[in-house]
Formats: structure tokens, C-alpha cells, sequence
């Protein structure tokens, strides 16, 4: 055999050790059990003490380890048992535990490992190698070679190996790997793609944003796999009580030993006390909760955090971005004293270096207008758009700027009402009309006179009001908090179902409320973008940010990340950390319960060693499995 032939034998037996010392301890009890059995008691002997050597060597250096840092965990009271039973000559007591205990830890790596499939599955959609042009030339490379900024082609049915932006081609992009929608995207021209997604149907040239572990599908394994090691609340407890509850038992049975002078009771009690399916059932299924969200679209930052989300009662929801598709246009122009035009002129040129959303619609409109703009979007020269002079930010109310020696204002009532500047009757009314259709009136002012009123429209998702009334159905009020106007507040509200809402708010008003209301005794989750809304993230209960793709704050900082802009994932994620916390409480019940029903067996005498032990693997895989239900959760 070759070098090459015997090191991969090596690397086949390192990563098997587990099965086969299981097996090859199985098999010896079997054996030794059947010649004890035929009358060949010695030779029988002999291959029960082996096989407790064989299953009991990793066992009792783990043991070994534990207790030299203080610690008496269940290797502890195992090697023990095993231990005490060959010391009073219970030779197939000793083999039986061990080898039980072996097959119960195998079995519960192989279904543990199975409950992070969602990881495993995330880790082979990140393809290996790119197609990349250089030089001119299309040349192959391992995918972290790529360099932001290089052009990599994407052929139908390949995955995309890099965050990036499509330059040429059109097609379908499967993207639920990152984002958890069920159907393919449509991407075109200067459209975000993800690394890890897949191109069904079109060649497309992707420019390369993000590579190697820069990645927004990297950045979510790297979440994920620190969300499945992080401590719950109730992990944290158990492990504390385990704590104390193992050096217990051993107290239990030395003390058994000393009234009753029954050695083999004393041992069993240290097979029967073992706390595996209490420490092992809240993990597995934090786990597989963490494992089914990631999969759906949802990050979990954590165990903590997703048996907090179980506990919510209010949700509250910033309106744009989030109730709204957060793609405002300008829905109407009105003139008061000048032209349509002419008061959209002077708004674009106040806004021209805001980088608000607001703003954005302003001057789209602006250049978008016949005669206002060339097809690439700059001005023309019959118009030209000049550049402010000053221009100053009043955060949650507007802007002002001043050019060729005039004041403009461009802004809401409250902010022309701190300027001193008056609004007409005429104007009031019109805007009023404007707002109750669910339409934000900005308004526009020229050296103190109001000159013009640009409404815009942002519209509500067509999810919204399903999902604001599933939240009800499931007893979680909803509420709405907005920097909007009381009448555009009140026309949404009213289009989505939502009773209690909070107007003409600035983002430090938001937090208040946010306090405020779990100052009232909720349980509050607030829903936002993660960026503009980040103090009332920062103070609720539980933080879930919007349309996280690509967006490294809201995946890093986040407590809970949802990957598209998709409002339907809200009552899931509630539904399943629900449903997390009854799992948990299921699984201690079981175990606790079996641990009782053991030590009652033990004490009439109808629970031997090798049945407690298999009981007490029986109740492990129970847990284990009860804990993977969440995995199908939906």
C-alpha cells in the first residue's frame, strides 16, 4: 500500500474511532455474555473485561480530564460504575454500561450532527471556484481568489460565487439559500446578487462587491455557528444545576452504600443519577430552532435571544421601510403662487446634497421631468440645477439651503411652524386632503412664503395587514411608530389593521416609546431597518431588523435578521420560539421525569445497571428527538 493509501486509511479510522470502538466493544459483550452463558465463564470473563477496556477507554480519560478541573460529569459517574462493578466481579454489568453508554454517545453526535444540517447545507452553497475575465480571457479560480471589482460570468445553473452587482445579462436567481424566498428573484442591470444563490435561467457578468469571507452568505454561517454555541437562559441554568446535581448523586450512593452495604445498588444509582438527557435536551433544541430559522430567512443571534422572542406580547413597526416597500415617489406637485415646476426646482435644489430617502424622491422627480434632464440623469444647460450655497439638516423635519441670495425651506408643518414661516389656509387644506389619502405632504418655502406642497406615496407590502392580523389571532398587539404626520399615521394605520400608532416622531421618540411601553410590562419587539432605527432596536426586547441581505450591521448587530424584506417571517419567528420554549420545557419534563421513575426502580429493585443505563440512553435519543421536531417546524 502507498504512503498515500495508508494515510487515508489513518484519516478513515481517526474519523470512524467513535463507531468502531462502539462496535468492536458491542461485539466482545455479545461474545463474552454468550460463552458466560454456555459454561465457558473465564474466557467469558475475559472478553467482557476487554470490552469494557475498549468502551471504556475514552470514557474514563475524558473522566479523568473533568475531574481534574474540578468537575464530576457524566464520564465521571460512569467510569465509576464500571470501575466498582469489576471490583465485586460484575464483569457483564461493567461491559453492558460501557457499551450502552458508548452506542448512546455515538447515536447522539450522528443525531446532534443532523440537527445542524441547516449549517452543512449553507456551507456547500458557497461554491469553490469562479469563472472570472482577465485580460480578456475567461479563466478559472478557486472563488476567495477573486478580487473586489473583478467581473466574474455566471452561467445558467451555476451558483454565484461573490456578492456583487449584475453589469450585463438578465435571469431568475434562486436566493433562498440567503434570503428564504421560496421563488426565484429577477435580476437585471446594476440588481444586487448574493454569493451562494443560483442562476436558473440567464448568463449573467456579476461585478464582484464582496469575496472569500466577505460574503453575506459566509457572514451568516459565521452567525449561525455563533448562535448554535451560544448559551439560553435555560442551557445556562441547567448547567448549573448539573453542576451540583452530579457530585450529589455520588453522595447519594456512597451514602446508599453505607446504610444498605448493597454495592451493586450504589453503583446503579451512579449509572441511573447520569443528568444526560436534562444537560443535552435545551440545546438540541435551541439548535435545531436555529437551524430551521436560518434556513427560512431568519438569523437568530442566539439561544438568549430566541427564548426571549417566545416571551413577546407587543411588536411594535416603524411605517417606511418596514409596514411600506420603502420606495417613496412623488405622487403630485402643487404650485401656490408659482409653477408646478418651479416649486419642484426649488425643492430639488435644497435637497441636492440630503441623503435622505425623501430627498432621493424629490430629485428623481425633478429629473425625470420632460425637459429637466438628459437620459443620464444630469441636468440640462437651458436648466441647470445649481448648487447650494449653505445647506443645513433639521433631523425628523426637513432642510434648508440658500442659493443666488434666497432662503428655501423644504420640510414638514412643524418645521416651517419653527421657522416662523406661515401656512396658508388654502395650502393647509390642500395638504390635509393629500395626508388622508396616506401621502406625506412636504412642503416648500421661498425667503419666508410658502410657494409650493409635493406629496409623496410609499406603498403599504401587500403582506402587511395579513400578518398584522396573524400576530392578533396569536395575542400580540401591534403597534405603529412613525415620523409621518398624525393624518398620513392614521391612513396607514387604518389600511393595515393597526389600532394604536405614534406620529411626527424623531428617532430619540421612538426609543422613549419603546421603553415606555416595556415599561408597561411587554415583551417588546421592535421591527425597523437597522440603521435609521437603531436606538429603538438597541431598547427593546428583542431587535429585528429588515431586509438584512448585504447589510453587515443589520446581520452583525442585530438580535434577530430578517434576510428579505419579507413581514410573513415575523409571526414564524414568533411562532417558533413559542414553539422552542414548549420544546425545552418538554424535554426537562421527560428527563426529569425519568431519572425519578429510575431511582424509584432502583430502591424496589426492578432497575439493574445495564437497564438503567439503557434507560437512561433511551430518554437521551427521546429528548434528542423531540428536540429536531423544530427542525420541520414551518
Amino acid at each position: 500500500m502507498t504512503d498515500t493509501g495508508i494515510t487515508d486509511v489513518r484519516r478513515w479510522l481517526l474519523s470512524h474511532r467513535k463507531l468502531l470502538t462502539t462496535a468492536v466493544s458491542g461485539v466482545l459483550f455479545a461474545v463474552g455474555w454468550s460463552l458466560v452463558y454456555v459454561g465457558y465463564g473465564v474466557s467469558g470473563d475475559v472478553a467482557l473485561l476487554v470490552a469494557a477496556f475498549v468502551g471504556g477507554y475514552d470514557v474514563a480519560k475524558k473522566a479523568y480530564h473533568t475531574l481534574r478541573n474540578g468537575t464530576v460529569d457524566i464520564n465521571a459517574l460512569v467510569t465509576l460504575a464500571a470501575v466498582g462493578a469489576i471490583g465485586i466481579g460484575e464483569y457483564w454489568e461493567a461491559a453492558g454500561v460501557v457499551f450502552l453508554f458508548s452506542l448512546g454517545g455515538y447515536l447522539e453526535g450522528r443525531t446532534m450532527r443532523r440537527t445542524r444540517a441547516a449549517l452543512q447545507e449553507l456551507l456547500e452553497r458557497a461554491p469553490d471556484t469562479a469563472v472570472v475575465r482577465r485580460d480578456g480571457k475567461e479563466v478559472e479560480l478557486p472563488a476567495h481568489e477573486v478580487e473586489e471589482g473583478e467581473v466574474v460570468v455566471v452561467r445558467p445553473g451555476d451558483s454565484i460565487p461573490v456578492d456583487g452587482v449584475v453589469t450585463r445579462g438578465e435571469s431568475a436567481v434562486d436566493q433562498s439559500s440567503v434570503t428564504g424566498e421560496s421563488a426565484p428573484v429577477r435580476k437585471t442591470e446594476d440588481d444586487e446578487v448574493y454569493a451562494g444563490t443560483v442562476n436558473r435561467d440567464g448568463a449573467l457578468d456579476v461585478r464582484a462587491t464582496g469575496t472569500g469571507s466577505d460574503t453575506t452568505l459566509q457572514r451568516i454561517i459565521r452567525r449561525v455557528e455563533e448562535a448554535q454555541e451560544a448559551k439560553s437562559p435555560t442551557e445556562t441554568l441547567v448547567e448549573k444545576f448539573a453542576k451540583y446535581y452530579t457530585p450529589a448523586v455520588v453522595l447519594l450512593a456512597v451514602g446508599t452504600y453505607v446504610v444498605t452495604r448493597d454495592a451493586m445498588v450504589s453503583l446503579t444509582l451512579l449509572v441511573i443519577g447520569c443528568p444526560g438527557a436534562l444537560v443535552i435536551g435545551p440545546p438540541v433544541s435551541i439548535v435545531s430552532a436555529i437551524g430551521n430559522s436560518a434556513r427560512n430567512g431568519v438569523l437568530m443571534k442566539g439561544g438568549e435571544h430566541l427564548e426571549r422572542a417566545g416571551k413577546i406580547d407587543l411588536v411594535a413597526f416603524d411605517k417606511t421601510g418596514t409596514l411600506t416597500k420603502g420606495e417613496t415617489v412623488v405622487s403630485e406637485v402643487r404650485g401656490f403662487g408659482v409653477a408646478d415646476e418651479e416649486a419642484l426646482r426649488h425643492a430639488a435644489v435644497a435637497e441636492r446634497r440630503s441623503e435622505h430617502h425623501l430627498a432621493d424622491a424629490v430629485l428623481d422627480e425633478y429629473r425625470g421631468r420632460d425637459g429637466y434632464a438628459t437620459d443620464g440623469g444630469a441636468e440640462t444647460a437651458e436648466h441647470p440645477l445649481p448648487e447650494p450655497e449653505t445647506f443645513e439638516v433639521e433631523a425628523g423635519k426637513g432642510v434648508t439651503a440658500t442659493y443666488n441670495g434666497r432662503r428655501v425651506l423644504v420640510g414638514n408643518s412643524l418645521f416651517l411652524k419653527d421657522e416662523g414661516v406661515e401656512v396658508p389656509q388654502e395650502v393647509a387644506e390642500y395638504s390635509a386632503d393629500r395626508e388622508k389619502e396616506g401621502e406625506t405632504a412636504v412642503y416648500v418655502a421661498v425667503d419666508g412664503s410658502v410657494v409650493g406642497v409635493i406629496s409623496l406615496r410609499d406603498e403599504v407590502r401587500d403582506a402587511t395587514a395579513d400578518v398584522v392580523e396573524e400576530l392578533k389571532d396569536a395575542g400580540v398587539r401591534t403597534v405603529m411608530l412613525t415620523g409621518d404626520n398624525e393624518r398620513t399615521a392614521r391612513a396607514v394605520a387604518e389600511e393595515v389593521g393597526i389600532q394604536e400608532y405614534h406620529a411626527e416622531l424623531l428617532p430619540e421618540d421612538k426609543q422613549e416609546i419603546v421603553e415606555e411601553l416595556r415599561g408597561e410590562g411587554n415583551v417588546v419587539a421592535m421591527v425597523g431597518d437597522g440603521i435609521n432605527d437603531a436606538p429603538s432596536l438597541a431598547v427593546a426586547d428583542v431587535g429585528v431588523a429588515m431586509g438584512a441581505a448585504g447589510t453587515d450591521t443589520a446581520i452583525e448587530t442585530a438580535d434577530t435578521a430578517l434576510m428579505a424584506d419579507d413581514l410573513r417571517r415575523i409571526p414564524y419567528a414568533v411562532g417558533l420560539s413559542k414553539a422552542t420554549r414548549r420544546n425545552i420545557v418538554e424535554n426537562v419534563g421527560i428527563a426529569v421525569a425519568t431519572v425519578v421513575v429510575l431511582l424509584a426502580g432502583v430502591f424496589t429493585g426492578y432497575v439493574t445497571m445495564a437497564t438503567g443505563m439503557l434507560a437512561h440512553i433511551v430518554s437521551v435519543l427521546v429528548v434528542i428527538m423531540n428536540g429536531m421536531r423544530l427542525t420541520w417546524y414551518r
